[in-house]
């Protein structure tokens, strides 16, 4: 990845004015459609503003299928269009570019239609053809490619019947085949790519860079306006095919800005001074400080919102010590997980031992599993047995230094990576580790560094959400851990929800074979219980990944501008403002003023 650098140069803010200086940025699309107003003239009224916290290194590229490509800076949220999205609140596939699928009794073939009048925002029709050269082009370039490594396993062919109707063939039954890769179960699913502008092109390579990079086309009702690495400004597409067929409501903001804002007390305060639209504080005080400056800034809900991705300490399991099962689970019992709540969280959420959020559908398998967890001992904290875990390989303490140090005479050590946001998490696991005897240090980097040296298992452990993905059955974050995934060092893994597949790069072959088996069964299968908790028993025994905590999210919405956010009491969609499932908030924002 490049190293691209945009031209930012100073936050500005005072008086309750935000600004963000830029240097040149790349112009409008020749093809996009027309819109209101220049940047900047567009009334506050009229602007929704998501601030983020990650600086893009490489802010052209704009393929979602190169691995580390950073996405959720407006291109998942805004841009791209899944065919369908998985909707946590009601447990529903709902149809976004597809109205309907339908499926052969063998669950072998799966036939999708997509809604009339789809189409790209150069203007250009979107077809069958446009999505068959899109999984063509995964399949023939699997494994170098996001998504590519499921479509290499599961898809024999694909072809279009009609320009609305899709038939793909499988190689064998998954009753989970449209949730899994062209639903989302959380941050992003398999989207389109315009086969007009993609044909002929190397997907591993090709950016994308539309027009001289300023607008890169896919289907969504924004267009890119500008770009640097710290601020993404979109414009609407008036002629939006969603809001033209009737299909859904043409969102009321003309321009979305999401500009990178490295401080955090910042961010905040633009929240509170009414320079931005949605944002979460890191912890419940800061959330009720904020409330208490602006009564218009409404919670998700007293509690937060439960992220589905638990906080985990990933290490990988191909390099020493950490390939020992025994170091893992030292290292397990060294993590004071209440701690990490107390602190981090100011005692709100609640710690983890496995990778499930604690979600309604999920319960009965976190029930269902507790007595396996419990007998191995993952998420127990037991300072007395990590450090006789780490003796009985050999370690003695140094009274010295505070640090055990193996028969070679070398410390033991670990190197954790993390990118920014992750930094409370990271931050903890290192304190607690140097407290049981364990050298650890963090290294803070840039998102697509992050991605990336994890994607190639070049790294000795990180904090991350390794095991994210399963929120109404377990098989899909369970099946993370497949040795289908693992790649050798220095090649790209496989990329799903904004990590990579089983980054640890372990290997099991009788869990591995159970994975095969749950994944033949339809969600609800009474057969998969069982198999649940032998694959469990064996990743509790194995310990690939430690689990940490669960992730409350202290969602803000702020209603000065813009109303009808997602909340606890009105929780028509999971809230987040950065995965693809904002694309259905932005039709359903209603403007305050």
């Amino acid at each position: 990845m490049s190293a691209i650098k945009g031209r930012f140069k100073a936050v500005l803010f005072k008086a309750g004015v935000f600004a963000l200086v830029l240097g040149p940025v790349l112009g409008t699309p020749a093809n996009a459609a027309p819109t209101q107003a220049q940047a900047g003239q567009v009334a506050r009224k009229d602007t929704l503003i998501v601030p983020g916290n990650v600086n893009i290194p490489a802010p052209d590229i704009w393929n979602p299928y190169i691995p580390g490509t950073f996405i959720l800076q407006g291109m998942n949220q805004n841009l791209m269009e899944p065919l369908f999205m998985l909707n946590y609140e009601t447990g529903n596939i709902d149809g976004w570019l597809a109205e309907s699928y339908t499926n052969s009794p063998d669950m072998t073939q799966w036939t999708v239609k997509l809604r009339p009048g789809t189409e790209w925002s150069d203007g250009q029709p979107l077809t069958s053809d446009d999505v068959v050269f899109t999984i063509q082009m995964l399949q023939q370039y699997a494994p170098q490619l996001n998504w590519s490594g499921a479509v290499k396993q599961w898809v024999q062919s694909v072809q279009a019947l009609d320009d609305r109707t899709i038939q793909f063939t499988l190689t064998g039954p998954n009753p989970r085949f449209v949730m899994e890769n062209l639903a989302g179960t959380t941050s992003q699913a398999i989207v389109p790519v315009p086969k007009h502008l993609w044909q002929g092109q190397d997907p591993v390579t090709f950016k994308y860079s539309y027009n001289n990079g300023a607008g890169a086309i896919f289907s969504g009702p924004y267009v890119v306006d500008t770009f640097a690495s710290t601020e993404f400004d979109y414009k609407r597409n008036d002629n939006w095919w969603g809001a033209r067929t009737g299909a859904f409501p043409l969102p009321a903001p003309l321009e979305i800005r999401r500009p990178w804002v490295g401080d955090d007390g910042t961010r905040l305060q633009m929240l509170a001074s009414n320079d931005s639209d949605v944002d979460g504080p890191q912890t419940p005080s800061q959330l009720n400080a904020l409330v208490a400056q602006n009564p218009n800034l409404k919670p998700y809900g007293p509690q937060g919102w439960v992220d589905p991705c638990p906080r985990m300490l990933t290490l990988n399991t191909t390099i020493a010590p950490w390939d020992n099962k025994v170091m893992r689970h030292a290292l397990s019992y060294a993590m004071d997980r209440q701690q990490i709540v107390n602190v981090v969280n100011e005692g709100v959420g609640a710690t983890s031992n496995f990778i499930f959020p604690t979600y309604k559908a999920m319960q009965p398998y976190i029930d269902g599993g507790q007595e396996v967890l419990t007998n191995a001992g993952v998420g127990e904290f037991n300072l007395d047995k990590a450090h006789q875990l780490i003796e009985s390989q050999g370690y003695k303490l140094d009274s010295g230094s505070g640090h055990y140090v193996g028969p070679e005479g070398t410390t033991l050590s670990v190197d954790i990576v993390a990118p920014p946001f992750m930094e409370p998490w990271a931050r903890m696991a290192v304190q607690q580790l140097q407290t049981v005897g364990v050298d650890a240090n963090l290294r803070l980097i840039e998102w697509g560094i992050f991605r990336d040296q994890t994607g190639r298992g070049q790294f000795q452990a990180a904090t991350d959400w390794d095991g994210c993905g399963s929120v109404v059955e377990p098989w899909f974050g369970m099946n993370r851990y497949s040795k289908s995934w693992v790649n050798p060092i220095g090649t790209a893994g496989t990329e799903y929800v904004d990590n990579t597949s089983n980054a640890g790069r372990w290997s099991n072959d009788q869990y591995s074979a159970l994975m095969d088996q749950m994944g033949n069964l339809a969600i609800g299968d009474p057969q998969v219980m069982p198999l649940y908790k032998q694959a469990l028993a064996i990743w509790a025994d194995e310990l690939p990944d430690i689990p940490l905590v669960q992730t409350p999210s202290y969602l803000l919405f702020n209603q000065t501008y813009w109303t009808n956010w997602p909340t606890q009491d009105n929780d028509y969609v999971q809230p987040p403002a950065h995965w693809e499932h904002f694309l259905k908030v932005l039709t359903q924002l209603k403007p305050a003023q």
